[in-house]
């Protein structure tokens, strides 16, 4: 096998490695809309958040759009599974925007890839 070919890189990799911050998020919206609806483990983003929480508000404001089109799913610190989250991923604040595979751990970019400019 040639030294200098690379294998493909992963989408949500892809999408990480965009070095700003507002570009990535983009990217990554982008790729959850448009993700088959059936194969690999889907990518979700979760605005982990609670109630009378005025930051947490602030971040529901901001990402309205997308949470209105199923694009950021709102998961409330204190149900069930944002109680799960929060443990599984040793969240302890919020808001918290979260990039959960689909056992609902984080997604993190793969330290061995430089970030990418200007994508």
């Amino acid at each position: 096998m040639d030294s200098d070919v690379k294998e493909p890189l992963d989408p949500v990799q892809a999408c990480l490695l965009i070095e700003d911050d507002k570009e990535a998020l983009s990217c990554l919206k982008d790729l959850i809309k448009n993700w088959p609806a059936e194969g690999e483990c889907k990518p979700s983003l979760v605005l982990l958040g609670q109630g009378n929480c005025v930051p947490c508000n602030e971040e529901y404001d901001l990402h309205a759009e997308a949470i209105a089109a199923g694009i950021i799913e709102v998961v409330d610190i204190y149900s069930e599974r944002g109680a799960d989250i929060a443990k599984r991923n040793d969240i302890e604040a919020t808001p918290a925007l979260l990039l959960l595979d689909c056992t609902d751990t984080i997604i993190e970019q793969d330290e061995a890839s430089p970030p990418v400019q200007g994508v």
